[in-house]
């Protein structure tokens, strides 16, 4: 088992000590990156290892029949939330000019709910996924469009109109370079919609080391809007829109009311996630936030 580490070097501080609540109970910390802003969970584990840390039935994403009433309801909501996405990029691209042969691509696009919704727009998608419990799940006509890695995408020499990152970048082990890799596959002033968990939310404040969107180590970086926006300046992307993700406040507040094996899970959930966008209102830190960033170069 990972157990903590003494990761005191000079440009990191700690933030808190917390575990993987859903396959191992290993224990990580939680640091702030100095230079950089963004929460690491550290140790990392290596790439070759991360894979046990997706073996469960439980994760959700991964796993599409409704086996119980919460994963019902999450099916449900995705609905809602997957129309939210497809009305967000067509904005997107509608502001672009973008009318005809829309290319698509949806990094870590796990069972393709997502890409069948942009089929149905008539547009052209691709995805990346390396996850086999995930990919197995695929549609065939979603399937045979879905690639490991970025490597054989960049050998067809397609360029996207839009790249998705639905709650995807946080599992990504080689951050910048993956970044990179996009910022190649992007048409010039093409846009990257990312949708991740927000550590500033009241929610997370709430919960603090039991907040499920922490996730480690399946979370191997935590954002906030403004190391988000750091993070895509350096890749020379602009910052144009960010959108609320109404619904993860409630999903991620009844998980952590799980974690902590409270009784009535799905009504504190419930509570404590409306108190959140309530907040969220005033402040903008939701649960989860959606941000629109345009490829300058």
């Amino acid at each position: 088992m990972f157990h903590v580490k003494q990761f005191r070097m000079s440009n990191y501080k700690h933030i808190l000590t917390t575990k993987d609540f859903l396959v191992t109970g290993d224990t990580f910390e939680i640091s702030k990156n100095l230079e950089t802003g963004i929460l690491e969970t550290l140790p990392k584990p290596n790439q070759s290892d991360l894979h046990k840390y997706y073996d469960s039935k439980n994760y959700i994403s991964h796993n599409q029949k409704p086996s119980s009433f919460f994963s019902f309801c999450y099916r449900q909501i995705r609905s809602v939330s997957t129309a939210q996405k497809i009305k967000i990029c067509s904005k997107q691209l509608d502001q672009k000019g973008c009318k005809k042969e829309v290319r698509v691509l949806d990094v870590g696009c796990g069972a393709g709910y997502f890409l069948i919704k942009c089929l149905e727009k008539g547009w052209i998608v691709k995805g990346v996924e390396n996850n086999n419990n995930a990919k197995n799940m695929l549609p065939p006509e979603i399937y045979k469009h879905v690639y490991d890695g970025f490597e054989t995408l960049k050998s067809q020499l397609e360029k996207f109109d839009i790249i998705t990152m639905w709650h995807s970048l946080e599992h990504l082990h080689d951050l910048n370079g993956s970044i990179e890799d996009m910022k190649k596959l992007l048409r010039p002033n093409g846009t990257i919609v990312v949708a991740c968990p927000n550590h500033k939310s009241f929610d997370a404040a709430f919960y603090k080391e039991n907040w499920a969107a922490y996730d480690v180590p399946r979370h191997l970086w935590h954002f906030n809007k403004k190391s988000m926006k750091g993070l895509f300046l350096l890749h020379n992307f602009q910052l144009t829109k960010t959108f609320p993700m109404y619904w993860d406040s409630f999903f991620v507040s009844i998980l952590s009311e799980k974690i902590l094996r409270r009784t009535l899970p799905f009504f504190r959930g419930l509570t404590i996630g409306l108190i959140s966008n309530i907040k969220a209102k005033i402040s903008g830190e939701y649960s989860s936030i959606i941000y629109a960033l345009r490829n300058k170069t």
